[in-house]
């Protein structure tokens, strides 16, 4: 069985929910993922508002793949926060029902020490589990806080439950200063959500395999151990190459200059990476993402 392409496809709230229907559509994709609806929190929702996007959803003959819960991480000795952010969690279950939702994107609480606080993390995680395996809904954790790969080892190897398993994220691990191989041994079969994204150690976006997280030996790997998950394809070309940065003037004026220069620099060799046959051709960041599918088809064909 095949993984199932899929992102949130809303450029960080910018694009509304019928662009990320139609280019979920164009790239003839099955599953979106959601965390907003047309810039609104999915908390705040009506059941209206549910009835539409089921209804738009019906039309274009797609689904939900991951619904983001939208909780941050909270101190985890914070008694009101947890139980604010519990009652938001179990009514995103709710939600989760009326949408047709499995799985629930969650951030972990913020600790210092996973051994010495484990009993402190367990007491709080605990109610969250209980609630989603009593509504048949899958936790997938997002990386948080820094946290390093044997801290997500030991916490699901302790709760032992088919409900928990983590969004795998080789830019986050590489950034921690982590080898990504490693952690994907460490991690393969707790791995519910494969974050597609690849960077250089400056953080800036890559195309796929132009990075250094080591992204397509990691594929290799989930193609030999049959990986069934999703692949998040969603990346942060939007925020590094094609956000309008304001006018400046007087002494940041050069700054700013030659901040547009390096983007500018950036979008020539994406353009000429994924139209090598077309000089004059100026890439947008629609084809970017269309370009990182096709490459993930081919891999996981």
């Amino acid at each position: 069985m095949k993984p199932n392409i899929t992102g949130f496809f809303d450029y960080d709230g910018t694009a509304s929910f019928q662009d990320q229907i139609a280019i979920a559509q164009k790239n003839q994709l099955d599953y979106i993922c959601l965390r907003s609806y047309n810039g609104e929190r999915i908390i705040e929702l009506s059941d209206g508002d549910l009835k539409k996007i089921l209804l738009e959803l019906k039309t274009a003959k797609l689904k939900i793949a991951i619904l983001d819960t939208g909780i941050q991480s909270y101190d985890i000795y914070d008694d009101r926060k947890h139980a604010e952010a519990l009652d938001e969690f179990k009514y995103m279950i709710k939600v989760a029902d009326k949408l047709k939702v499995s799985y629930l994107f969650f951030r972990l609480p913020k600790f210092n020490d996973v051994i010495e606080e484990y009993e402190n993390i367990y007491k709080r995680l605990e109610p969250y589990v209980e609630a989603a395996m009593k509504n048949s809904k899958k936790i997938i954790i997002l990386p948080v806080n820094g946290y390093k790969a044997n801290t997500y080892v030991y916490l699901l190897k302790k709760i032992k439950s088919n409900t928990l398993s983590l969004a795998f994220d080789p830019v986050a691990i590489m950034m921690n200063n982590e080898s990504t191989t490693t952690a994907y041994r460490l991690l393969r079969t707790m791995i519910g959500a494969f974050i597609a994204e690849d960077a250089d150690h400056q953080n800036v976006p890559k195309l796929l395999g132009y990075g250094k997280t080591d992204i397509i030996t990691i594929f290799k790997k989930l193609l030999r151990d049959r990986y069934s998950g999703f692949l998040m394809v969603d990346n942060k070309f939007h925020t590094s190459v094609f956000n309008e940065e304001p006018q400046k003037v007087g002494f940041f004026k050069k700054i700013f200059s030659n901040d547009k220069k390096k983007k500018e620099n950036e979008m020539s060799d994406l353009s000429k990476k994924i139209f090598p046959n077309e000089e004059t051709k100026n890439v947008t960041i629609d084809d970017i993402l269309e370009n990182q599918i096709k490459v993930l088809r081919v891999i996981f064909k």
